[in-house]
């Protein structure tokens, strides 16, 4: 299936007022009949959490799309699971590499597995993934913080198997949104997307390309009006069907 895919990944105020590169990631992959898309948001509290954020989105992308095992066992919580493994053990190598330790790499994920008749979400910290469906209500996968509002859990922890949320669901997609925490204030709102940003986002995405969508949503993300709303680095990827 030819799902169309736009992404984009914008540096906070916060982030260049200080001289912080953007700690945000984003990947995609396709194969074996499945679509995997992958947002991490790097922890801001970690020095180099971009490259955790960056190993992390394409090790689990680039797996499950590779997967050789059916498109149903793709969303196999144990398989999952696998993928997680093996970004963690990248992640590691990389911060061994760097002389830096891992907790300095430190990532959230949110991502998606998409095939022609269903999928699942998988979630560990806070972002949000939503699938809307053709038919019946949408399945959400909300953020999960920690005791106070400002903290989560990372893919870098050693408990994170206690922290991987996933989601099933059956049906042709409406529309799947996934982002990061930057994101989520003007384009989430309690338990759905806000309709006021993103049906005319995903209207106009559907008269362009990829390419040009991707463009157009990454300068909406980078606009001077979203520092009004948030000082964090903001990512939003949706997919559409054909």
């Amino acid at each position: 299936m030819n799902w169309r895919i736009y992404a984009a990944s914008a540096i906070g105020k916060g982030h260049i007022d200080v001289g912080i590169p953007c700690q945000d990631a984003f990947d995609h992959a396709c194969g074996n009949g499945r679509l995997v898309v992958v947002v991490c948001d790097g922890a801001g509290s970690a020095g180099r959490s971009e490259i955790g954020a960056k190993d992390c989105a394409n090790a689990i992308s680039t797996f499950l799309a590779t997967f050789e095992g059916s498109t149903a066992a793709a969303c196999e919580q144990a398989v999952i699971a696998q993928a997680v493994e093996l970004a963690r053990t990248r992640i590691e190598t990389h911060a061994l590499e760097l002389g830096l330790s891992t907790r300095e790499l430190a990532c959230t994920l949110v991502g998606a597995v998409l095939h022609e008749s269903g999928g699942c979400l998988f979630h560990i910290g806070d972002g949000v993934g939503v699938a809307e469906l053709e038919q019946g209500p949408p399945v959400v996968s909300l953020p999960e913080n920690g005791e106070y509002a400002n903290e989560t859990y990372f893919v870098t922890n050693s408990d994170w198997r206690e922290h991987l949320r996933m989601d099933s669901f059956s049906g042709r997609i409406r529309c799947l949104a996934l982002m990061s925490d930057g994101a989520m204030p003007f384009a989430f709102k309690r338990t759905a997307l806000f309709a006021p940003f993103i049906d005319p986002v995903r209207s106009f995405l559907t008269t362009v390309n990829e390419s040009e969508g991707s463009e157009a949503l990454q300068a909406t993300l980078a606009s001077e009006g979203t520092w009004k709303i948030t000082s964090d680095d903001k990512t939003l990827l949706l997919v559409l069907p054909p």
